[in-house]
């Protein structure tokens, strides 16, 4: 009762304040008791309220010590009882009993009550990793917008310039520049195409068969593409045909992503090399990409693909699409040091195909 007015009045003390109050209003209701009663008076069940407000506000340890005086306060009351009437000796197993359920009951009522702050607390820890997870998909929503819009606005000066580049090499011998413009919008022109496939996928939440042969072979040809400067180093630990990954088109995008942060990771170090290692068993498809990073903390890296981190070079969208984009296809993402290399870990879950093709 002391802190919960205290509470009221004024403002929610610190936790030591908290156990100060909370001990002296067990001993000062002990003493009361004491002077009227002892054991034999029914009025100690209002110790079960400091006990109570003592597991919901304090620390695991300080909450045990509240209790345990409790215990051996009320505990303390049957010594008293030979002092309060003459008729004490007739219901002394009447106020014993009195004083085990007290005991047996806070027990009791202790552990209910941490069992519950706990369950609250997990419970909000996964309602704050809801509103995270929430806010990051807002954020990725702006983006693909954005995006989206990009898409069609550089369409219309790409077809526009595709009419002149045609007009040209009907007009005269194109030379070297001007073919190699025209193979360059050839480029463009297929990204916008695959943009708008992968659109079309994912608005119809249509799922594709990865091949995990395939899915390799085009990993090692985009990446070739992309980062020609990058010695890459491909390892395939099993060939075995585990099974298959079912996923839209956005995938083959993310994994790529991936491998080609870790290139630009790399090209600032001395030792620009990137290891990539593949690797299956029958449940799951993984994985891993090695590089090296200085001045890259441990805390960075388990915020990475999770939010957006600014930095000199960007602020880690990237990162948070593919991680969002594995995470989509039931895959997890996970970056840590090792030594001095960065570890980016990809996992994902295989379906059988075998039966479906040994049918076909």
């Amino acid at each position: 009762m002391i802190l919960l007015l205290v509470m009221l009045l004024w403002q929610r003390p610190s936790p030591r304040w908290m156990l100060l109050l909370l001990l002296t209003e067990v001993l000062l209701a002990n003493g009361i008791i004491a002077a009227n009663g002892a054991a034999s008076n029914p009025f100690n069940a209002v110790l079960l309220l400091p006990v109570v407000l003592a597991f919901m506000l304090l620390p695991w340890l300080s909450a045990a010590t509240v209790l345990a005086v409790s215990l051996a306060s009320q505990i303390s009351q049957l010594w008293l009882l030979p002092r309060h009437g003459e008729h004490a000796g007739v219901m002394t197993s009447h106020y014993y009993g009195m004083v085990i359920g007290f005991v047996l009951t806070a027990i009791l009522v202790a552990a209910v009550v941490w069992y519950l702050r706990e369950q609250l607390a997990v419970r909000e820890q996964a309602i704050h990793r809801l509103r995270e997870r929430q806010l990051r998909n807002e954020q990725l929503l702006a983006i693909g917008t954005a995006a989206a819009q990009l898409t069609h606005d550089v369409a219309t000066p790409v077809q526009s310039m595709r009419l002149l580049i045609e007009e040209l090499l009907e007009q005269q011998t194109p030379g070297s520049v001007l073919t190699e413009l025209d193979q360059q919008l050839h480029r463009i022109e297929y990204q916008l195409r695959n943009w708008r496939s992968i659109a079309d996928e994912v608005r119809a939440a249509r799922l594709r068969p990865y091949e995990l042969k395939h899915l390799w072979q085009s990993l090692q040809h985009l990446l070739l593409l992309a980062r020609p400067e990058t010695p890459i180093n491909w390892y395939w630990q099993d060939m075995a045909p585990y099974g298959e990954i079912r996923a839209d088109g956005t995938l083959l995008p993310a994994l790529t992503n991936i491998i080609i942060n870790a290139c630009e990771a790399a090209q600032t170090q001395s030792h620009c090399q990137v290891d990539v290692y593949a690797a299956a068993t029958a449940d799951y498809w993984t994985l891993k990409i090695e590089n090296s990073a200085v001045g890259v903390s441990q805390a960075l890296l388990t915020q990475l693909g999770f939010r957006l981190l600014p930095s000199e070079k960007g602020h880690g969208v990237g990162a948070v699409l593919t991680n969002a984009t594995i995470e989509k296809f039931h895959g997890k993402v996970n970056w840590y040091r090792r030594d001095d290399k960065i570890v980016t870990y990809v996992e994902l879950p295989l379906e059988p195909h075998a039966k479906n093709h040994s049918d076909r």
